[in-house]
């Protein structure tokens, strides 16, 4: 007779699934009346996915974008963000952005949020470029 599973085969093979470092909270680079920019340390293995919405909304109305792997820090040559910008926002209103890990196709659990509001329309052709009206918490 045919036994299954052999006596020596474990009947509840366990499946190991790639660990997942928890997201770090991304970090407050600059903004506009339509767009904020964020920077963060990646994990070399990761890719990540940049999760925004508008308070008080829920995150299941949540917006995202995906980052690369290696993506994530200030480009160290110019200075400039390396794709992390969400566009498109509403001047003078508050946003909440979190980082999703994505690793072996295995996603983190979201983490920590960054709340930023918006700077207000400028109104006037002169408006004083030098002054930023972002509130960061």
């Amino acid at each position: 007779t045919l036994r299954y599973p052999p006596p020596s085969a474990d009947p509840f093979p366990k499946l190991t699934m790639a660990a997942v470092p928890v997201p770090p909270k991304p970090e407050w680079q600059d903004c506009d009346e339509t767009s904020i920019s964020c920077i963060w340390d990646p994990d070399p293995d990761c890719s990540y996915r940049l999760e925004y919405k508008e308070f008080p909304d829920s995150w299941e109305e949540c917006m995202s974008i995906e980052i690369p792997k290696g993506q994530g820090k200030a480009d160290a040559g110019d200075g400039k963000d390396s794709g992390n910008t969400v566009e498109e926002l509403n001047p003078t209103s508050t946003y909440c952005l979190r980082l999703v890990a994505i690793k072996d196709g295995v996603e983190s659990e979201p983490g920590e949020e960054l709340i930023v509001d918006t700077q207000a329309a400028k109104c006037t052709p002169d408006a004083d470029e030098s002054k930023k009206n972002c509130v960061i918490s």
